[in-house]
């Protein structure tokens, strides 16, 4: 119709020139023989043109307005179509202000919102624009009145276009909730209550635990198996997961209180959950690993994890009961003493948390004993010390200058010429290669040659090496007393020396503040050996004496100790500190009755850095240290901050106020404890 149209008008405008071309030469003529012959053709050609204006008009006015009706029912079209896909379109000008909206806007929003700028508009349903909106092409989403928009921004062409996506959203939702998860459950110690109780006392507990297990079956999309004696495997989804997150897993953290039976002193579960991976086999492996690793952080808890996010933590509000069987520690010692007697293994470097304290640095020296027993060359890698430490080792040297000169190394770049293939390398009072002296310490190494052997909390998943190479034991009192359980165990004799021994001791005391907390009978009959081969109690009791400059000190840090809430204090200060005293400032502020957990904070001497220590009595400062970055035991805790005093200060109180409600995020940068 439009191609007839044009084709008209262009015809009939050749006529009308045409003719009067014609009617003029006509009348040019004619002129010459008549005047009225001139005029009645001159009034002819005037007619003609009338008449053809009238033609040429009506010819235009119809031509516009059939295309203005085409327009209108195109715009109508494809305004039909957006609404029909949920999808408006906003057009802005330079000032960013609204000039024109679809339809699909005004009935959404419920306005046209023209004259409006872009901010006012997405103000309205709390959008914060990205600060680079009206340069990239971005997409964002928002809701609004129980609808899930996307709004994508085209800045070339001043449009923003914006769809409704709710019931994509729905539908990912709902693929999302049903997405499976596995589950791993395994009772705490249960081989312990097997070998300590009777018959019917492990009957009840496997009845609580049953009981507790199939409520949330009753509650949720939830089933389990009982593939062996105190261990259950689960199948749920994200739903259920989220839904159990939220109630903080309150059914299973609360098993004990289920338990009627008096003479069962703590009964607790260790939970590991697995989500995100496609591959079910996948999940399984990743749900024994989270299980393993909150046995690692002492039992007693939840762990998830997921492989897009960092693992995350619920419970641990005990401390579990103690195992003082020694078939864990024994299969380790059998793997070290297998690798150690390898022919292959030329060099043993052994590696402590970076500012060692006693403990690192006994048990670091027990390591190497028994190193040196089995003819290897070894090595002790470390360069910084606590104030405690330094000392120590300032009194050995004078004492035993020609052992010690050729035990440690303080380049990184040396060990690591070092370490190889035939390298076993060892990690003592810490699980994280990161917290050593040397950062690489592991990179050049086979993971079958690197072994662990730890007592505080595992803070992230410990994948450098293999399961059976790793000895984690909350229970333990420290490095030192597992070291030396390790040298007991050893079918291999070794003759430890006095010196060793004494530092061994002397870590135990250390971390056991002198025998009156973290202690078991495993860890007195460690104390009662190294006694056996020459430490001294009395000797190890002076190496913690402060002097009067030190205790002035911590007596300042203590002086504006607050309460933070009911039993939880907090002491801080600008000043610099060693390492050690922020420690003994934090167990000096628990010695007060009443008081479950202490804080302090002080700036580390020579650094930017500010250091929290911890202490709790039946209290897990873990978790709460675990909020600003740190980690380590449940009652013995640290964490380190470059942020500025009052934000870190700030931060702590937090975390303190909120522990036990708050999901803990894995995020760990652990100092000397």
């Amino acid at each position: 119709m439009i191609k007839n149209q044009k084709n008209w008008v262009f015809i009939a405008g050749i006529a009308t020139c045409l003719t009067v071309i014609v009617a003029f030469i006509v009348a040019l003529i004619m002129s010459k023989k008549s005047e009225w012959a001139s005029i009645f053709f001159s009034l002819g050609i005037i007619v003609i043109l009338i008449f053809t204006s009238f033609l040429l008009y009506f010819a235009i006015h119809n031509f516009a307005k059939s295309r203005e009706l085409i327009k209108k029912s195109f715009n109508s079209f494809i305004e039909e179509v957006m609404t029909n896909n949920n999808i408006g379109i906003i057009i802005y000008d330079l000032d960013q202000k609204i000039i024109w909206s679809s339809n699909f806007i005004k009935n959404k929003f419920g306005s046209e919102f023209i004259g409006q700028t872009i901010n006012e508009f997405f103000e309205k349903f709390n959008l914060q624009l990205p600060n680079n909106w009206n340069i990239n092409e971005i997409k964002t989403e928002f809701a609004n009145k129980g609808n899930q928009y996307e709004t994508q921004f085209w800045p070339i062409s001043n449009t923003i276009v914006i769809r409704d996506i709710s019931t994509e959203h729905l539908f990912k939702l709902e693929s999302w909730e049903q997405q499976p998860v596995i589950g791993e459950i395994e009772i705490d110690n249960y081989q312990l209550f097997q070998s300590i109780l009777s018959e019917e006392q492990i009957f009840t507990i496997n009845k609580v635990v049953i009981d507790a297990i199939k409520e949330y079956v009753e509650k949720y999309n939830f089933i389990y198996r009982q593939y062996t004696n105190g261990k259950f495997v689960i199948i749920t989804n994200e739903d259920t997961l989220a839904k159990m997150s939220k109630e903080q897993f309150d059914i299973f953290m609360k098993v004990n209180d289920r338990l009627k039976d008096q003479n069962i002193n703590k009964l607790s579960l260790s939970i590991g959950f697995a989500r995100g991976w496609s591959s079910l086999k996948e999940k399984i492996e990743q749900a024994k690993k989270a299980l393993v690793q909150s046995q690692s952080r002492g039992g007693d808890q939840v762990t998830i994890f997921s492989n897009n996010e960092p693992p995350i933590y619920y419970g641990s509000n005990s401390e579990i009961l103690s195992d003082n069987s020694r078939t864990l520690i024994n299969e380790i010692t059998r793997e070290f003493e297998k690798v150690l007697k390898n022919p292959e293994i030329k060099n043993v470097l052994i590696y402590g948390h970076n500012l060692a304290d006693l403990d690192a640095l006994g048990s670091s020296l027990g390591i190497y004993e028994i190193a040196k027993s089995y003819g290897k060359e070894a090595n002790i890698v470390a360069n910084t010390f606590d104030s405690t430490a330094t000392t120590a080792l300032k009194e050995l040297n004078n004492k035993h200058k020609d052992i010690l000169s050729n035990i440690f190394i303080r380049s990184d770049i040396q060990a690591n010429k070092l370490t190889n293939n035939s390298t076993l390398v060892v990690l003592v009072d810490t699980s994280d290669p990161t917290r050593t002296d040397n950062k690489d310490a592991i990179t050049n190494a086979n993971r079958d040659n690197i072994f662990v052997f730890d007592h505080h909390r595992s803070s992230k998943p410990i994948d450098f090496c293999p399961k059976r190479n790793i000895y984690i034991n909350t229970g333990a009192s420290s490095a030192c007393e597992i070291v030396t359980e390790v040298i007991n165990f050893l079918d291999h004799k070794v003759n430890l020396s006095q010196m060793t021994a004494q530092v061994l001791l002397s870590g135990i005391y250390l971390d056991t503040i002198q025998f009156t907390k973290s202690i078991t009978p495993r860890t007195f009959q460690a104390a009662a050996w190294l006694e056996s081969k020459g430490a001294s109690g009395s000797i190890s009791s002076e190496m913690l004496k402060v002097d009067e400059d030190t205790d002035k000190q911590i007596k300042e840090i203590l002086d504006n100790a607050i309460e933070i809430k009911k039993g939880y204090f907090l002491a801080y200060t600008d000043k610099e500190c060693s390492n050690d005293v922020i420690s003994i400032a934090a167990n000096e502020l628990l010695q007060i009755r009443g008081r479950v957990a202490s804080f302090v904070v002080a700036k580390l001497k020579n650094s930017k850095v500010y250091k929290l220590s911890a202490r709790g009595i039946g209290t897990n400062v873990q978790i709460i240290c675990e909020a600003v970055g740190g980690g380590g035991h449940f009652s013995t805790a640290a964490a380190t901050s470059e942020e500025d005093l009052e934000t870190f200060v700030d931060n702590i109180k937090h975390a303190i106020t909120t522990a036990g409600r708050n999901i803990k995020n894995e995020s760990n940068s652990i100092k000397r404890l």
